[in-house]
């Protein structure tokens, strides 16, 4: 198959290209090639720009197109409105319009922070959409443009990444773990962790099964930051008197976060895919990977 990938600077779409690489005649495309790309294989564009990204697709003419570039920081999102909706909203439309001219597949990476956190139990599919923040709702717009102008496409959910292409809130409490430094970590921001690498095998599954729809993909199970960091100290042997249990309103966040938004592997689970494992096996196999020095 042959698949253009954008995002691949970031934390889905690095594990991305290196799970597809040798299995696929993968492509990708962006304003800044990262390093581990052969310049052969990366195309330079903005998606923002509609009749640059259309002919770059034109000229590749892929089988499926994976977009995982975003603008995904919440306060970011908040603090420039217009960059999110411009690169979110807008960037998405236009590559769902190179795919629609030329009947390609896409598999959107979409996100928890379109619900409102809300509900009282993890949200599935089934769930109606009410974005909270900026990022929310330009990722809700990308979305629509998806589900309204295409006809062959994979709308992907996942929630809090982490992985080996840049530091999360899961690097910072490894750090402080080891100098003591304090770290805050909210008893009400409660979501699902998903490890990159995990959610990258996932996708190279998905991509091969052509059934498409809407579909949450997270490590199974949920937790706040709070449990997740002293789960973190234990797993290290680490006393966590520097976790300082705090709560989202009192953090100084940009934009409003749900609260509560773990996602449901509800349709996955019910097409009897491979199951995702739980966090708690999850996280362990990641600090084991990038902090073996610290244990």
């Amino acid at each position: 198959m042959k698949i253009v990938l954008t995002g691949c600077s970031g934390l889905v779409g690095s594990d991305l290209w290196k799970r597809l690489e040798n299995q696929h005649e993968l492509f990708a495309l962006g304003r800044n090639k990262p390093e581990f790309i052969e310049q052969n294989f990366w195309r330079e564009g903005d998606i923002v720009d509609t009749e640059s990204t259309i002919k770059i697709i034109e000229k590749l003419n892929p089988d499926c197109v994976i977009h995982s570039a975003a603008i995904s920081n919440p306060d970011e999102c908040e603090l420039n409105p217009k960059l999110a909706y411009q690169v979110n909203g807008l960037g998405t439309r236009n590559l769902v319009l190179a795919c629609q001219k030329f009947d390609t597949e896409m598999l959107y990476i979409s996100t928890d922070q379109i619900f409102d956190g809300k509900k009282e139990s993890p949200y599935t599919e089934l769930d109606s959409p009410n974005p909270v923040n900026v990022y929310g709702k330009s990722k809700l717009w990308g979305e629509k443009y998806v589900k309204t102008l295409l006809r062959r496409f994979y709308i992907v959910r996942t929630t809090l990444v982490y992985g080996p292409r840049r530091p999360t809130f899961v690097d910072r409490v490894v750090q402080s773990c080891k100098t003591r430094e304090p770290v805050t970590a909210a008893t009400n921001i409660i979501n699902t962790l998903t490890y990159s690498k995990d959610f990258a095998d996932a996708m190279s599954y998905l991509i091969e099964t052509h059934r498409y729809g809407t579909i949450h993909c997270v490590n199974e199970g949920a937790c706040s930051r709070y449990e997740c960091a002293h789960f973190i100290a234990k797993l290290l042997n680490a006393e966590p008197g520097f976790i300082i249990k705090g709560e989202k309103e009192n953090l100084s966040l940009k934009a409003t976060r749900p609260g509560y938004s773990p996602l449901e592997n509800f349709v996955w689970n019910l097409e009897s895919y491979p199951p995702l494992r739980n966090w708690q096996k999850a996280l362990p196999d990641f600090i084991e990977m990038k902090y073996t020095a610290l244990r």
